[in-house]
């Protein structure tokens, strides 16, 4: 081999281990500058990082719940139980409602809802009424009448309810479809369209003596806010809208008189 090509070889063989022998010092320098930045990051922090465990381990406590009610006092702790009895009962009524409104044509609907000082008024000041026995007695009243006339099995009620909160009411719109048994004696189907707004009682469910108030939060007036009858606002005598004239007597300052419905109980 020529004199010339042992001394490339040498060289080069110097060369790589030299530059190998740079690679690795490059290495640990670069491992030591690493380390040293991340101790030196560590110590700027102004406070210690937080583990993860610690988060998961934090509690929150929502309103309602049986530790943020253990913290309330007795008056708010009243005040959080009045608020959830209330819309328990609102609850009710709206199913109770909801399950009455088809039938009503039917059978009595379920008075348990209604407080026993329950009031009934019209927008136009011709119905007003007071009790629930009067309040009983009216939709019996109108149940019945329009039962002789109209198939309830054949008729068709259908209803909307929306609960305002702000105003403790719940506002139910409802449409029937009467049906006629006989078409010779009313001529027609009748259509009703109306609104009626409840309101609730919103007094303490206890007295100041323990005792349970039995008529706190049921439904205390029912306003009759729109009846129309095949698009025409209903007028006394009511039962005339309804090709009822010559079925039910029509005595002024009865039920059915031909003005105002009145009971006093």
């Amino acid at each position: 081999m020529r004199p010339s090509l042992l001394v490339a070889i040498a060289a080069a063989s110097i060369s790589g281990q030299h530059n190998s022998n740079m690679a690795a010092a490059l290495s640990t320098i670069s491992k030591s500058s690493s380390t040293s930045r991340i101790r030196n990051s560590s110590t700027l922090l102004p406070f210690p990082l937080l583990e993860s465990s610690t988060v998961e381990k934090e509690q929150i406590s929502l309103p309602g719940s049986s530790d943020s009610n253990n913290n309330l006092s007795p008056f708010l702790q009243e005040m959080v139980d009045e608020q959830r009895e209330l819309q328990m009962n609102v609850g009710k009524a709206m199913d109770t409602l909801r399950k009455d409104y088809p039938y009503i044509l039917k059978r009595a609907p379920d008075y348990s809802i209604y407080h026993e000082n329950i009031s009934l008024q019209a927008s136009d000041g011709q119905i007003q009424l007071s009790k629930l026995t009067s309040y009983k007695k009216a939709l019996g009243l109108v149940r019945s009448a329009l039962s002789l006339v109209y198939d309830p099995d054949k008729s068709i009620i259908q209803s909307r309810m929306v609960y305002d909160p702000t105003r403790t009411e719940l506002r139910v719109s409802y449409n029937a479809m009467l049906v006629p048994k006989i078409m010779g004696v009313t001529g027609r189907t009748v259509h009703v369209d109306g609104i009626s707004v409840y309101s609730f009682d919103l007094s303490a469910s206890r007295d100041r003596e323990g005792n349970k108030n039995e008529g706190a939060g049921k439904i205390r007036e029912h306003r009759i806010e729109k009846l129309l009858v095949n698009g025409a606002a209903m007028q006394p005598p009511y039962f005339s809208n309804f090709g009822l004239e010559a079925l039910v007597g029509q005595r002024s300052g009865a039920l059915v008189g031909a003005g105002a419905w009145s009971f006093e109980q």
